[in-house]
């Protein structure tokens, strides 16, 4: 159910691509308003992640992921309404708080249902509720938008939302009232506390860096093939999905990896090397744009594995069972930080010497800093494992 709940917020993600035209010729938006409106999620993932996952570890993890999914579908509403661009901006402000309140809220949810290899393997299905949620909305919203148009978009989605928010209260009885002990710490002191350690700082890192590449590949992707390849928009869209879909199919893969035993530190350094390889495939000219593509479906299905594995090694790090909150709440900040700056720093190396391939040393660079913070997170595992230290875990 809580992996319900995220696929569900993340569909309030994948909503806006295929709307933003409607949006934009029905409010006369110029293209910085509309980008603000695209990128008001990630803005406020980088601004309050951490605040809210402390909020989760002193509140009903459960009940929180319930007013998180309540608050995406009352801001839908209120959207659905709207006469002007403020008034729709400030509209997905309240959703993005909602979707942060359900994706910072759920792993502890998934992290208490589970033990053992069971809660690795459930940990490391969890980021996929990402690309799953993404992948449906893009190919459900144009039915929607034909019946409709964004407005009715907007309120079908309110309303998945509201009935998720209903199905986690009624099925839910034994998951509320289970709250973190309060420690009696204050709320700034708890969080100064959790992210006192480097560790969930190293496997926030190593995050960003994955999502930095995955966000820039596929937002960019659909554009390159248009303008340079003269591929059909249709087409280009759906080439960009399917590798958004591997993506997810890959957090699947990565969590029966970690129930099979894999170590999660060997997990992102070797899906790192993997994509540094790939990145030569997908930024070379010197091979087939067939070639290209799959190197690219595989390079974002590598880091799908390193997602899941960030989020299974994530808790091991929380001093107690009442920073788990926040420790997630640092990945969720790493990837609203990747999503922000991927992009637009792949844009502006490609505008500065006109060639796509010019990202092609950047990525390989960015892989294999991947690969020492994965190192770097193995030695500060060991740290926390090993007796001598005392370290609780």
């Amino acid at each position: 159910m809580a992996l319900l709940a995220g696929v569900i917020a993340a569909g309030h993600v994948g909503k806006l691509p295929p709307a933003l035209p409607a949006i934009r010729a029905e409010l006369a938006l110029d293209i910085v308003t509309a980008g603000w409106l695209a990128s008001m999620f990630s803005a406020t993932g980088m601004l309050i992640a951490i605040f809210l996952g402390a909020i989760a570890d002193r509140l009903d993890h459960w009940r929180l992921s319930i007013a998180g999914l309540a608050l995406m579908a009352a801001s839908g509403f209120y959207g659905s309404l709207v006469s002007s661009a403020p008034q729709l901006i400030f509209s997905r402000f309240l959703e993005g708080v909602g979707f942060l309140a359900v994706v910072v809220a759920a792993p502890a949810i998934i992290a208490r249902a589970a033990s053992g290899r069971d809660r690795s393997m459930a940990l490391g299905f969890w980021p996929g509720y990402m690309p799953s949620g993404v992948s449906l909305m893009i190919l459900a919203a144009p039915f929607a938008l034909q019946a409709g148009g964004w407005r009715s978009l907007w309120i079908d989605v309110a309303m998945l939302a509201a009935a998720g928010a209903a199905v986690m209260w009624a099925f839910g009885r034994g998951a509320r009232g289970h709250r973190t002990p309060d420690s009696g710490v204050p709320l700034w002191q708890n969080i100064r506390s959790g992210i006192s350690r480097s560790g969930p700082w190293l496997v926030g890192g190593c995050f960003a860096l994955y999502g930095a590449q995955l966000y820039a590949i596929i937002t960019w992707m659909p554009t390159f093939m248009i303008e340079e390849r003269g591929i059909g928009a249709a087409a280009a869209a759906a080439l960009t999905a399917l590798v958004v879909a591997g993506n997810g199919v890959c957090n699947f893969f990565g969590g029966w990896l970690l129930h099979r035993g894999a170590t999660p530190w060997a997990m992102i350094a070797l899906s790192g090397a993997v994509m540094a390889v790939c990145a030569f495939g997908t930024f070379t000219i010197y091979i087939p744009d067939l070639a290209r593509y799959i190197s690219s479906l595989v390079l974002c299905g590598a880091g799908g594995i390193i997602a899941s594995a960030a989020f299974a090694i994530a808790p091991s790090f929380a001093k107690s069972s009442a920073q788990i909150g926040i420790v997630n709440g640092v990945l969720v900040q790493a990837s609203n930080l990747a999503q922000f700056v991927g992009p637009t720093a792949l844009a502006a190396e490609v505008s500065r010497t006109g060639r796509w391939e010019s990202a092609l040393w950047a990525m390989v660079g960015i892989n294999v800093l991947l690969i020492l913070l994965a190192m770097l997170v193995h030695r500060q595992e060991l740290l926390v494992q090993s007796p001598a230290k005392k370290l609780p875990v």
